[in-house]
């Protein structure tokens, strides 16, 4: 167990190492060159479409646009919103919270790009719901699009950084895990190969996009379930003294009341409880910025000074504060890792630009709204400077304007937080499960058939992961499924880079008849 649990710590080191934030970063600002700062020009004719004509059909599709927004926003505000903020300010210090902003706008064009994807490649599954993702656009878009050398050099260029740096990394270990290390970069060196000479690339497609379902699969039972339902009860026993055992059978219950019904009722649920629970925790925060309001100005101020000084990190290290604001920006609203993109596969719309236009307010809600209620809460009150970190920083920043209600206030936020995001990652692991299962069961009748049962067992699963974690200490499944999530990153932000003239040319079809 001890070998199997370095080689875990290992991998989700590299995933979530150097080369990682440097590609999710470098991407979104790629994506944001080439659509010539979508995220900035059309943010006002997104904001105008979400709110007034976001709740209209627009085309084929099982949910509204917006109710695809909320859902998306439910699986990426979670406890990183609270804990995640907290600790990239204990670690990095509070000009951290810049860095998460520079990440979040960046990210605005990489969800813009995911949104699109997953709309112009979307499939039917045999209930007549759709089914989209990163699979689908690396699987169809690998195959049926047109892809310019230009895009499979880049994507070559990608693969050689992963491939150097984990080749590096691998001559600093020993035995078996140097050996893996090699093997894994290998695999890499003969994916760039292909990319750079342009072979096969259907079956490219095709391999990346199972890899990437599988990743998300198993990501769903760790960071979109176990975790979550884990800091609920936790939270639950806390402030209220709610045995983990109750707490994990009644959340199980009402997951599966809501996730039986599939994604149309987990959009028209999540379209009630996305805005309740932004406005309850909005609420909370502007209520300690009222408390210390002549503290707000210097605040702010720390915060943008700090970002480019480090001053207040030990050493003024100035790559902290940049680490670990671009390493929980990302890790908060998800741009560059394709979960959001099986949500607005599924939006009622009839052009992938369209809601594509939805899907980038996702990052400006998540990171720069949300994740600044917490940041800014943190920083003024001073709770920054205590020496606690994760959701302990959070409850002692609004203790300090609350008291003890402050505490409760962060606990509730946890709790619906935690459950919205349950909720979307029910619907994104389904969708890779039942991806997969139309790999392996290729006659589409068999399929048909088997569709059914393999929804209810998948439900019947996920609230028995529920309750196993919020009554189970977790300890490595953290580690794990953190590795899981950052794995999908790779295919996806391959797809993203060797597709964007096709994001391109949708992108500029639509703005040409909707300026």
């Amino acid at each position: 167990m001890g070998a199997v649990m370095d080689f875990i710590n290992w991998l989700d080191g590299i995933v979530w190492g150097p080369p990682i934030m440097i590609l999710l970063v470098g991407t979104g600002l790629f994506l944001s060159i080439v659509l010539g700062g979508i995220q900035l020009r059309r943010l006002g004719w997104s904001i105008r479409f979400t709110l007034f004509e976001g709740r209209k059909k627009q085309g084929e599709g099982d949910i509204t646009p917006f109710q695809a927004l909320m859902a998306t926003i439910a699986g990426t505000v979670g406890i990183g919103n609270i804990a995640g903020v907290a600790t990239a300010i204990y670690h990095g210090g509070p000009g951290a919270l810049f860095w998460m902003w520079v990440t979040a706008a960046v990210g605005m064009a990489t969800r813009y790009s995911e949104g699109l994807l997953g709309v112009a490649f979307r499939g039917k599954l045999p209930d007549g719901t759709m089914i989209g993702g990163s699979f689908n656009a690396l699987e169809k878009g690998f195959k049926e699009a047109e892809i310019s050398p230009n895009a499979r050099y880049l994507a070559t260029i990608f693969v050689l950084i992963f491939a150097a740096f984990i080749g590096y990394d691998a001559t600093k270990l020993g035995g078996g895990l140097m050996i893996i290390a090699y093997i894994i970069a290998l695999l890499f060196l003969i994916l760039a190969y292909y990319l750079a000479r342009g072979h096969a690339m259907a079956s490219v497609g095709k391999v990346l996009g199972i890899l990437f379902s599988m990743f998300a699969a198993i990501a769903a039972f760790g960071i979109g379930n176990m975790t979550q339902s884990n800091s609920l009860a936790l939270g639950m026993n806390v402030a209220f003294h709610v045995p983990f055992w109750a707490t994990g059978l009644a959340f199980a219950i009402l997951t599966f009341i809501v996730t039986i019904g599939g994604i149309k009722r987990i959009g028209e649920f999540t379209e009630a409880l996305v805005p309740f629970m932004a406005i309850v925790y909005f609420i909370f925060a502007v209520g300690v910025w009222i408390k210390y309001a002549g503290h707000l100005p210097s605040a702010i101020a720390l915060i943008f000074r700090d970002a480019f000084t480090g001053k207040a990190v030990a050493g003024g290290a100035i790559g902290t504060v940049i680490r670990w604001g671009v390493a929980r920006g990302l890790f908060s609203n998800e741009a560059g890792l394709g979960t959001a993109s099986m949500a607005h596969a599924a939006a009622r719309t009839d052009n992938p630009s369209r809601q594509a236009h939805v899907a980038m307010l996702g990052p400006f809600i998540d990171t720069i709204i949300i994740c600044s209620l917490t940041g800014i809460s943190i920083v003024a009150t001073g709770a920054w400077q205590t020496g606690k970190t994760s959701t302990a920083l959070t409850q002692e920043a609004f203790a300090r304007a609350f008291g003890h209600v402050g505490e409760v206030m962060v606990v509730i936020g946890v709790i619906l937080f935690a459950y919205s995001t349950v909720l979307a990652w029910n619907f994104y692991g389904r969708q890779n499960i039942m991806y997969l299962a139309k790999w392996l069961e290729k006659d589409p009748e068999k399929f048909a058939k088997l569709y059914p049962r393999l929804h209810l067992i998948y439900n019947i699963l996920w609230v028995v992961f529920i309750y196993i974690g919020a009554t189970t200490v977790l300890e490595n499944v953290w580690t794990f499924s953190d590795m899981m999530n950052g794995l999908m990153a790779i295919p996806n932000l391959l797809g993203l880079v060797v597709l964007y003239t096709v994001i391109k040319k949708y992108t500029n079809e639509f703005i040409a008849a909707n300026p």
